[in-house]
């Protein structure tokens, strides 16, 4: 090996470095909180555009101390033109969905009445939702509205 090739391949090792310290340092500073979600659009887009409008949603408080109470309020639209090849949502179960199990579910109400076990939603129509929950484990959590329908799986709010 010559000493050309010996300092060519030494300079490349350097930049090689160098770039490795830069990615570091723009990986450290960055804030990747936004990204550090769940993977809400991985789901096809055909069933969170076409299927459910979720609106007027507010939770709280945004930060929870063990057996601290949150709650889930809102509204969902079921779509006229839900598409056909999602099953329909004759066999409904509204869930929240998070992380983790960090909540226990204290109460779910869907038009004011007690909603605990999967039935059936009419296509066209508009819900009003509460859920009380407690919290199981201290901080700040990422958390969603979801109804699971079966045969469609669970449709994210």
């Amino acid at each position: 090996m010559g000493i050309k090739n010996l300092y060519k391949r030494g300079v490349m090792g350097l930049y090689g470095v160098a770039y490795a310290v830069a990615a570091l340092a723009m990986t450290v500073t960055l804030d990747v909180s936004t990204v550090a979600a769940h993977g809400e659009r991985s789901q096809e887009p055909f069933l969170w555009m076409r299927t459910v409008q979720w609106y007027d949603i507010k939770w709280g408080p945004e930060v929870t101390k063990v057996n601290e109470n949150a709650k889930i309020t809102g509204k969902f639209h079921l779509a006229e033109d839900w598409p056909r090849a999602a099953a329909s949502p004759d066999f409904s179960f509204f869930n929240v969905g998070s992380p983790s199990p960090v909540f226990v579910r204290l109460s779910t109400k869907i038009n004011g009445h007690p909603w605990f076990i999967s039935g059936p939603l009419q296509i066209g129509r508009d819900y009003e939702f509460e859920v009380n929950l407690r919290a199981r484990i201290p901080g700040r959590h990422h958390m969603h509205a979801m109804l699971n329908v079966k045969d469609a799986g669970p449709i994210a709010g």
